[in-house]
């Protein structure tokens, strides 16, 4: 019998002198390391990095070698710790403080091989610089990404390392050279990678969900080789601009960014790329040969493509709000989650505010209006919690909010969202569309409402009688009706649990006395929680039924 426990107690004791020093130690090292227990491995591995990148004695070559074997070593491990975070699997959000350092003491691990270089170079070493490079920009990137992925901002030494990197590509000479990152994928350059990087954070993930963002980010992999950088600006060709010298992402181009510290570029090819993939799926496609993943889906994929080629298009980069916010201060009660939504409709008098402190925020865009009245009186019974957040501006379409929370609070976009100013007895029904966090514990969301005047429903899978008036039922469910909303522009449909949506599904939707015998349409937008749904009438039938 293999003995676990040994090879783990061998492992935790302290290596001789200096321990991993060099790539045989390395290669010896990783050897011993705990396959069966992925998590304790990578966590080793990012000690024996750390303690690499603070020893100044080994040698520029070693230090080379050794990163590299280590690094590619230990890509497989975070990858299935990774997988584990997204699915949220077992102790998943555990692995988070193991996922982040490793990506962080890599990447300082790569820019301490360029320093050592920088400051003694070696003739041998310069064939290596491109690799080196290429992958200290991956991991800064990666930091980036899952900075995105939990609606944090990007720390301004991040921005700083991807721009010295990329410069320090340039200044060598590299930074178109095809290469490979790692042995197992396609050749890149470190131009690539890092407008990558640049072009995630243009994509506005602070309003996509975490599983979009990660499809973004893998499309961007491939995609940006339709991209390239320009140190001339042209301002009528040209989209984007980052400035090498400054600790920010990119943004759009202005008038006053004409300096050499400037790299420009234009995504009219990437969107014209785009576009060609979007009529190749409507024509029928599959989207894994063009490279879009397995996890690509529609109607959901199709859409995303469009948002995204959208907010990378000229149009796209220069919109604005339709309506202007003005400042409002007051609290507002929230209720988080389309069951927890529905249960309020159902049982209002269940409900009753839990009070939670608020911060300010910079403001984001909701949209609010009212919802059927909730009673006076004070419940008894806390059932549902009423959450409280702070509103900061408001628009005739829109608020925007902030509260505290845990750092991995639960909300993310797409959630759906009761929410009632305090002074109101009404709530109304919104979309989170976007959302912000700091490492504080603080959350700017954005809202989107969607009806004025939500009301409680029954769906049956059942047929109705007409000669008789009288409902055969075979099953039933309880979903949110819509009225048509903002003079037509936003059509009546259906708020319904996510497992029973099916576009084309017949039932009879029961309330207030009457039946409809209704047809789902194709749904606007649906999670793994909710469908929101149009609908076509098919016939209408007077019935004695009650919600």
């Amino acid at each position: 019998m293999f003995d676990f426990k040994g090879l783990i107690s061998a492992l935790l004791r302290r290596p001789p002198s200096d321990g991993v020093h060099n790539l045989k130690s390395a290669t010896i090292w990783v050897q011993e390391l705990p396959q069966g227990d992925i998590h304790q491995a990578q966590i080793e591995i990012v000690k024996t990095i750390s303690a690499l990148n603070a020893n100044p004695k080994l040698g520029a070559k070693e230090r080379f070698k050794t990163i590299l074997y280590l690094d590619e070593k230990a890509q497989a491990l975070q990858t299935s710790l990774c997988d584990d975070y997204i699915a949220d699997t077992g102790f998943g959000r555990h692995y988070l403080p193991t996922i982040m350092a490793f990506w962080s003491e890599m990447a300082n691990a790569y820019k301490t091989c360029l320093r050592q270089y920088v400051e003694k170079p070696i003739r041998s070493l310069s064939a290596d610089l491109p690799l080196i490079t290429v992958r200290g920009l991956y991991h800064f990137s990666m930091i980036a990404r899952w900075h995105h992925l939990r609606y944090l901002p990007v720390d301004a030494r991040i921005w700083r390392n991807l721009h010295r990197l990329y410069l320090f590509s340039e200044t060598e000479g590299f930074a178109n050279e095809p290469i490979k990152r790692f042995p197992d994928q396609l050749p890149t350059t470190t131009s690539q990678t890092y407008l990558a990087a640049l072009m995630l954070d243009l994509a506005a993930p602070t309003s996509l969900l975490p599983t979009q963002i990660l499809q973004v980010s893998t499309w961007l992999e491939s995609w940006a080789q339709h991209l390239t950088l320009d140190s001339q600006v042209r301002p009528y060709r040209q989209l984007f601009a980052v400035n090498l010298e400054e600790s920010k992402p990119a943004r759009k181009l202005r008038r006053n960014m004409v300096d050499t510290k400037y790299r420009y570029w234009s995504t009219d090819t990437l969107i014209e790329h785009i576009e060609h993939v979007i009529e190749q799926i409507r024509q029928g496609e599959l989207p894994a040969r063009l490279g879009l993943g397995e996890s690509f889906r529609l109607p959901g994929g199709l859409d995303l493509l469009e948002t995204i080629a959208n907010r990378w298009s000229r149009e796209g980069a220069s919109a604005t709000r339709k309506h202007e916010r003005q400042p409002e201060k007051k609290n507002i009660q929230v209720i988080h989650g389309f069951q927890e939504t529905l249960e309020q409709l159902r049982h209002p008098e269940r409900f009753k505010p839990a009070r939670h402190a608020g911060k300010s925020n910079a403001g984001f865009e909701i949209v609010a209006s009212t919802m059927p009245a909730m009673p006076e009186r004070e419940a008894v019974q806390l059932d549902i919690e009423v959450r409280e957040w702070k509103l900061e501006n408001a628009s005739p379409y829109g608020i925007g909010a902030s509260f505290t929370s845990e750092f991995d609070d639960d909300l993310v976009v797409g959630d759906l969202i009761g929410l009632k100013p305090e002074e109101q007895t009404r709530f109304a029904i919104g979309i989170v569309r976007r959302i912000q966090k700091d490492k504080s514990g603080n959350v700017y969301a954005g809202i989107e409402t969607i009806n004025h005047t939500p009301i409680l429903v029954e769906l049956h899978a059942e047929q109705l009688d007409d000669a008789v008036s009288v409902a055969h039922s075979t099953g039933h469910s309880q979903a949110i009706y819509l009225p048509e909303a903002d003079g037509g522009a936003i059509p009546r449909c259906l708020l319904l649990p996510a497992d029973h949506f099916a576009s084309g599904k017949i039932v009879q939707m029961r309330a207030q006395g009457k039946a409809f015998t209704i047809k789902l349409k194709p749904a606007i937008e649906q999670t793994t929680d909710y469908a929101r749904a149009p609908f076509a009438v098919l016939a209408k039938h007077v019935v004695a039924l009650a919600v």
